[in-house]
């Protein structure tokens, strides 16, 4: 109680004497640093409700972000496929409110029981509360990647399909992406959308790539974009090629998959299977020594 007591008066305290330049400075400062309405992302919730609260603890404290881990962030945030749904500033609050959580769990616990290891563990939980969405992050970055990965030996074949039918690259694309549910056809969706605002074929397909990150999409890209600068001619051999090396790779992959799985049960088997397996071979023979020594 009496740590809660010291908090509400350092508070206090410093909102009493906290100069007024410096805080119309730091309101200033926070409107030159406020995004554009177009680079907003809309999200209802407690991130949105805490966003502010945490750039002007930010400003406060003088703490910025350098551009390269900004780009970085967002970086992360694409290939996670979470850029319309939470944005750089975002993401940071919910690193700070993680940490908090962590902290303020561990001084409830300290404060109830009286413990002053408590202190030392919310300190503790501090960084390593700042460090799990970024693990987070990393696993739906991963588990998108695995699911691009399923998704392309079909979608791949859906437009070579559609290109031996005689229609068009882009159009086969469209078609393709508002036909078929997933992850990759969420980037094929936003390729079209890019060539419509007049960026051109081979820079939206390139996004794609440094989008997702998966070997297998890197060289559908790097092949559709070097069949297109020397034209459409060969575009759906192009694709029949690409499906039929991705369902290679596919099936390699699967196999590889089995084989991790056999190694990982391994262990299971030698504890658990195994001393069962003793003692019902060895059980026998200890009874019959217990019975002729008792004997």
């Amino acid at each position: 109680m009496e740590l809660v007591i010291s908090v509400l008066v350092f508070l206090v305290l410093s909102l009493i004497f906290f100069p007024a330049a410096s805080l119309r400075a730091i309101l200033l400062r926070k409107k030159l640093m406020k995004a554009a309405p177009e680079e907003k992302v809309q999200r209802k919730g407690i991130l949105e409700r805490f966003t502010p609260l945490v750039q002007s603890m930010r400003l406060a404290l003088n703490i910025r972000l350098t551009h390269q881990k900004k780009a970085w962030l967002q970086s992360k945030l694409n290939r996670a496929g979470y850029q319309d749904r939470m944005s750089v500033d975002h993401f940071v609050t919910f690193k700070v409110l993680s940490a908090a959580t962590g902290a303020v769990y561990f001084l409830f616990l300290g404060a109830v029981s009286g413990n002053a290891t408590m202190l030392f563990l919310a300190a503790a939980a501090l960084p390593l509360g700042y460090k799990i969405p970024d693990v987070w992050l990393s696993g739906r970055i991963k588990a998108r990647q695995e699911k691009i990965r399923r998704e392309l030996p079909y979608v791949l074949n859906a437009i070579s399909i559609l290109a031996d039918a005689g229609t068009n690259l882009f159009p086969a694309i469209q078609e393709v992406a508002e036909k078929q549910k997933g992850e990759f056809s969420k980037e094929l969706t936003q390729v079209i959308r890019d060539v419509n605002m007049g960026i051109s074929q081979g820079k939206a397909l390139e996004e794609v790539g440094y989008r997702c990150q998966v070997d297998e999409v890197s060289r559908f890209v790097s092949a559709i974009t070097q069949n297109l600068e020397r034209g459409s001619a060969g575009i759906t051999e192009t694709l029949r090629l690409q499906a039929a090396e991705v369902w290679e790779r596919r099936k390699k992959h699967a196999q590889q998959l089995g084989e991790q799985a056999s190694m990982k049960l391994f262990l299971p088997l030698v504890l658990l299977a195994l001393p069962a397996m003793m003692i019902f071979m060895i059980g026998p023979v200890v009874l019959s020594l217990l019975d002729f020594f008792q004997s």
